[in-house]
């Protein structure tokens, strides 16, 4: 996986799987075409952030529940059950 696959502009997301769960992560695309993931310090508390900055991401599940959440989705953004090809 890591495929980048542009959304806006040159904005996009990395199709990512580690230990079984696949995630997108927030990505852009460089002046020099090459992509890149965004990296932050996630805040811990109000004042406090982390020590190492982590992938901006959110995590989807194991295959067998991605199918599920992409569907949630797509509803949630008004797409008829019917439209929805999987």
């Amino acid at each position: 996986m890591g495929n980048f696959i542009s959304t806006t502009g040159k904005q996009g997301i990395f199709i990512d799987e580690y230990q079984g769960k696949i995630s997108l992560c927030a990505a852009y695309e460089s002046n020099d075409g090459k992509s890149y993931r965004k990296w932050a310090k996630e805040q811990i508390r109000r004042d406090k952030y982390a020590e190492k900055a982590t992938p901006v991401k959110v995590n989807l599940g194991n295959k067998d529940n991605v199918i599920n959440v992409l569907r949630e989705i797509a509803a949630a953004v008004g797409i008829e059950p019917q439209d929805v090809p999987f």
